[in-house]
């Protein structure tokens, strides 16, 4: 079972989502899916609604039995406890306690403030994360790719990129896309147990720095269950949210597009070590606006 919620969604694409689910309010579409249809569909809406907004909620075998999709949204799910909650963005007043019609950073204390964090900015030591998995859907999915970067004073001081192998095949978007292949996974000697083991070692309590990090961390969180690991992340820092607070002449805050807006290239940011590249460069850049 799938609820579908879309705002300023074009004529073309509310057509052909009636092809498949059934439209019981505007912009509600409700419908039952299996997992491979349902994720097809939702890379479509996210493909052609162009400026608009979409929320996808889904069954699924976990606690609450049910899941999050969002695109474009300022309501976000985040992980609390292990349930997945909606954060509702705080309004302009609520957020510094002035009327909505001041803008933010009009005062000197504002001022100075902005000139404090750009400067504890540059000391800030943070570690990147990225991972790649087998699927969409957090309840059949396996992790393949994992890659990571430590930052120090600005710089790049190590890197982490580790294959794990899985007992489910490679999808073909992943082998085409990625490069990953039944064959470079299977002759990995990685498995989950390891690369959690590692991945904590690694991060040493820094803080994760990541692009629409709240699936990766309910994600990681599920595994760390599955295998007995504590997954040692404290603090984390989705740069998707920076962008939204930052950008409004972006068509959508998908990774890609935001590079695009910064005109940012990487070989291959379907790999986990490059993508953490491309992230590590799109907040560089976000910190100097």
């Amino acid at each position: 079972m799938i609820v579908l919620c879309v705002m300023n969604c074009p004529p073309s694409l509310r057509g052909d989502l009636s092809k498949w689910l059934n439209e019981v309010n505007t912009g509600v579409y409700v419908g039952k899916l299996n997992a491979r249809v349902r994720e097809e569909l939702w890379l479509r809406v996210c493909s052609n609604i162009k400026n608009g907004q979409a929320t996808m909620v889904y069954s699924t075998n976990n606690e609450q039995g049910y899941a999050f999709l969002v695109h474009n949204t300022t309501w976000i799910p985040v992980d609390y406890e292990g349930i997945t909650l909606m954060q509702k963005p705080l309004s302009l007043k609520e957020d510094n306690g002035q009327s909505s019609f001041l803008e933010q950073g009009f005062s000197k204390a504002a001022k100075y403030e902005k000139i404090r964090q750009s400067h504890s900015m540059k000391k800030e030591d943070f570690v990147v994360l990225n991972i790649q998995k087998t699927e969409a859907d957090n309840s059949q999915d396996r992790i393949i790719d994992i890659g990571m970067l430590k930052i120090k004073e600005n710089e790049i001081i190590q890197q982490y990129d580790y294959l794990i192998r899985s007992e489910k095949n490679v999808p073909d978007n992943v082998r085409r896309l990625a490069g990953i292949t039944n064959e470079l996974v299977e002759s990995q000697e990685g498995q989950v147990e390891n690369a959690l083991d590692k991945l904590n070692e690694f991060i040493d309590n820094n803080l994760i720095i990541g692009y629409d990090l709240q699936d990766t961390m309910s994600f990681l969180q599920k595994l760390g269950k599955q295998t007995g690991r504590s997954i040692q992340i404290k603090k984390v820092k989705d740069i998707m949210h920076i962008a939204k607070r930052k950008l409004d002449d972006v068509e959508n805050y998908r990774l890609e597009t935001v590079a695009s807006y910064f005109s940012l290239t990487v070989s291959n940011k379907y790999r986990a070590l490059a993508c953490c590249r491309l992230i590590y460069k799109i907040y560089c850049e976000l910190n100097k606006i």
